[in-house]
């Protein structure tokens, strides 16, 4: 085999007697194997000695001796194959040969110890780590000198990934552990082993853990519980499984669980560092998203809260700004009674009836209803004898009318308001007719804004059913036959028929805003 470090060497020695000693328990099996006395407890004893030799000495690279107890561990295993099929005199071979190689192991040990000799150090690949055989070990903590040793790992680096945490090896094979605890402590990890899923939930919450490195069979509690325990309440605390099973299922339910790894028995070192160096790296890279995106989260609430605050002093100065607007349009209608008795009341019914046609057109109403109120605003701009005439209008009276389209646009458009600009569209188009015939523009069918085309079916409506100087009011019957009639012609067809489907509504605020 292959000559082992200053470390493995103490850890190899410290554990003669417990291999010695299931040596001396396979030869008392395979006694019993020869005289006819291996009942089951004393076969299952001794298949697990040998599986216990098998994982150790594959750890400290003695690969005949890991053969032989393999071989052994196989044999003895209960069920297969029956005692009496048992080849004693191959096991007798198999149990000599294995003390052998132990003995020969311990001897050359003992000599490179002696004066005058020294120990040749293992290549990092060449230890492998055992599975373990199911009896629970101590929880020591194992801490060693600094290393020196310079080798495929660049081991002041490897000690800087976990300066500020510790690497925890849980495994109930107490040789497998310190082996573990060995190897990631000489590569310059802080690493301690305990045997138990306890005493690891122990640890967790009492020391500063960076990784749990954990093996899946042991009694009680599994390794998956284990990790799937730590994630939860330590997501900052990076995972890696070791098992004795080459097992994809069990691999597959590690990562599902969020382990960081998963390695299988036995291990060549490089591959334990480098499982752990990789872990260790996507837990930094996974603490530092954490924090970036719990920094980002901060800073959008920040923003979200300061946006809200904003948008709530804007909605509140807009809606004050459209009471303003609101109040002031009402106002000026309330002001033109003075003038022209009875128009203020005209002016608000309009925009009511606006009102109701929008909303069922997919319109604003409350802006449409405020904007139509405005659609005469140019008539200020007409003489008192015109505009309050009691009989027939001339040819230039009625010229002079037809201008106030065009200068009620000129006295609203422009504005940084968007319901004045609404209300400019509407006082220019509200006489447009549908076949063209109307003024000022002559404009026909959908080139009159769907406002305008409102507009002239509510003021017309509202006209002929309103008495004026020149004539009394028409009754709701024979102004709705004109109406009809006139479809198509003076009134957009689909409009005029929203507005007579909603004559309960249109009644309705004829019947409030004429008293």
């Amino acid at each position: 085999m292959s000559e082992l470090s200053s470390g493995l060497s103490r850890i190899f020695r410290a554990h003669k007697d417990d291999f010695t000693q299931r040596v001396t328990m396979l030869e008392g099996a395979v006694e019993a194997i020869s005289a006819g006395k291996l009942d089951h407890k004393l076969r299952a004893s001794a298949e697990r000695d040998a599986h216990k030799l098998a994982g150790s000495l594959g750890t400290f690279g003695l690969q005949r001796g890991t053969e032989l107890a393999r071989e052994l561990e196989t044999t003895l295993a209960p069920g297969r194959p029956p005692v009496d099929a048992i080849d004693g005199l191959h096991l007798s071979k198999c149990v000599a040969a294995l003390r052998d190689e132990l003995d020969g192991e311990f001897a050359r040990l003992e000599s490179v110890d002696a004066p005058g000799t020294s120990a040749t150090l293992t290549p990092v690949d060449a230890r492998a780590v055992p599975s373990a055989n199911g009896e629970v070990g101590g929880g020591d903590v194992h801490e060693h000198r600094p290393v020196t040793r310079t080798d495929l790992f660049d081991m002041p680096a490897a000690a800087a990934a976990v300066a500020d945490g510790r690497v925890l090896v849980v495994d109930d094979d107490e040789t497998v552990r310190e082996v573990l605890v060995d190897m990631l402590a000489e590569a310059g990890y802080a690493a301690r082993g305990v045997g138990s899923a306890r005493e690891a939930r122990y640890a967790l919450e009492n020391d500063d853990i960076t990784l749990l490195l954990s093996d899946v069979s042991m009694p009680g509690e599994t390794g998956l519980d284990l990790i799937r325990f730590a994630l939860c309440e330590y997501p900052g605390t990076a995972t890696l499984l070791i098992s004795a099973l080459e097992d994809p299922g069990i691999a597959q339910v590690a990562m599902d669980f969020g382990a960081y790894g998963y390695l299988t028995k036995p291990v060549r070192r490089s591959a334990v560092l480098i499982g752990v160096m990789s872990a260790l790296r996507r837990r930094d890279v996974e603490a530092r998203e954490r924090t970036a995106r719990l920094n980002l989260e901060d800073n959008l609430r920040l923003r979200t809260s300061a946006l809200t605050e904003a948008l709530e002093r804007l909605e509140g100065a807009a809606a004050q700004g459209c009471v303003l607007q609101g109040e002031t349009i009402h106002r000026w209608a309330q002001s033109a009674e003075y003038r022209d008795p009875g128009i203020g009341r005209h002016l608000k019914r309009v925009g009511q009836y606006c009102a109701v046609l929008g909303q069922k057109l997919g319109l604003h109403a409350e802006s449409l209803q405020l904007a139509s109120v405005l659609h005469d605003v140019g008539k200020v701009a007409i003489p008192d004898s015109i505009l309050l005439k009691p009989g027939p209008l001339t040819t230039d009276e009625r010229l002079a009318i037809e201008t106030h389209p065009g200068v009620g646009y000129e006295m609203l458009h422009g504005s940084s308001s968007g319901l004045l600009d609404l209300a400019a569209v509407i006082a220019k188009t509200h006489h447009e007719k549908f076949d063209g015939s109307g003024y000022p523009s002559g404009l026909a069918g959908t080139d009159i804004p769907l406002e305008g085309r409102i507009a002239a079916v509510a003021d017309v409506f509202d006209a002929l059913t309103s008495d004026r100087g020149y004539r009394l009011a028409w009754s709701l019957e024979t102004t709705v036959a004109w109406m009809e009639r006139e479809s198509g012609q003076h009134f957009d067809p689909d409009v005029l028929a929203v507005f007579l489907g909603s004559m309960d509504e249109i009644r309705s605020v004829r019947s409030l805003l004429s008293q």
